[in-house]
């Protein structure tokens, strides 16, 4: 026989319109037996299968905007390196130019 799991919630994964940022939502059982509604307040006493769920969940969804902006970071820091190199050759390209016109008697020699 399978021990039950005791989890009673459900998780959704969405995209925020705004921030474009991937979101996680918990959507509640109502018929519960740790989900209550009074006629003021809405309470929820997690088991501790939820809670670990929950946690997971959120983890995961986490470690993977970790990654994806570790992978933007060296993009970014490539696409730098590679700027700074264009820039230089730039430079140098400039300078030589300055330099004949300034001395064209010297160049000729």
């Amino acid at each position: 026989m399978r021990k039950p799991e005791n989890i009673y919630v459900s998780l959704q994964l969405y995209k925020d319109n705004k921030s474009r940022e991937m979101l996680l939502s918990i959507q509640f059982d109502r018929d519960a037996p740790n989900f209550f509604i009074d006629k003021n307040s809405i309470s929820w006493c997690p088991t501790i299968e939820e809670q670990d769920f929950v946690i997971e969940a959120y983890k995961m969804l986490s470690k993977r905007k970790l990654q994806r902006q570790d992978r933007m970071d060296e993009s970014d820091h490539q696409e730098s390196s590679s700027q700074d190199l264009i820039r230089d050759a730039d430079e140098k390209e400039i300078l030589d130019r300055v330099l004949q016109k300034k001395r064209p008697s010297f160049n000729q020699e």
